[in-house]
C-alpha cells in the first residue's frame, strides 16, 4: 500500500507540544462581571487561556477566559471525575456584562421581595 498523503510528514525529535481544543459542555455554577465558576468533566491547565461560549439572550457569545484555579469536585469520588474551574474573563463583551448585571439585579429584587414577606 502506498502513502497517499499529499504533504510529507517529518519525525519529531524531542518534545513538541500542541493544543487540542475540545468542545465540551460545562455547567455554570456562578458568574460575576469578572469571571465564572464552572463544573467540568475535564481539567484545564492553570493560567491557560480558554474560549467559553455563553448563551446570552438567545445568542452564543464567545468570551476568552484565563483559568485561575482547578479543583477536583469532592462529590465525584467513585464516579466519573469532575472539576471546578475558576475562569477569569478577559475583556468580556458589553452584552455579557449587561446580562450579568441584569441577572444580579433580578436576584437582588427576588431576595428583597422574599425578605419583606
Amino acid at each position: 500500500m502506498t502513502d497517499r498523503r499529499s504533504q510529507p510528514r517529518y519525525d519529531v525529535v524531542g518534545s513538541l507540544w500542541g493544543v487540542l481544543e475540545l468542545n465540551e459542555e460545562a455547567r455554570v455554577l456562578n458568574i460575576s462581571a469578572t469571571g465564572t465558576l464552572v463544573d467540568s468533566a475535564f481539567p484545564c491547565a492553570v493560567d491557560s487561556t480558554q474560549p467559553v461560549r455563553l448563551g446570552i439572550e438567545g445568542h452564543d457569545v464567545t468570551v476568552d477566559t484565563r483559568v485561575r484555579h482547578v479543583r477536583p469536585e469532592p462529590a465525584s469520588t467513585g464516579s466519573e471525575p469532575r472539576f471546578f474551574l475558576g475562569l477569569e474573563f478577559i475583556s468580556p463583551p458589553l452584552s455579557v456584562l449587561q446580562s450579568i448585571e441584569q441577572m444580579s439585579s433580578n436576584a437582588r429584587t427576588r431576595t428583597e421581595a422574599d425578605g419583606s414577606s
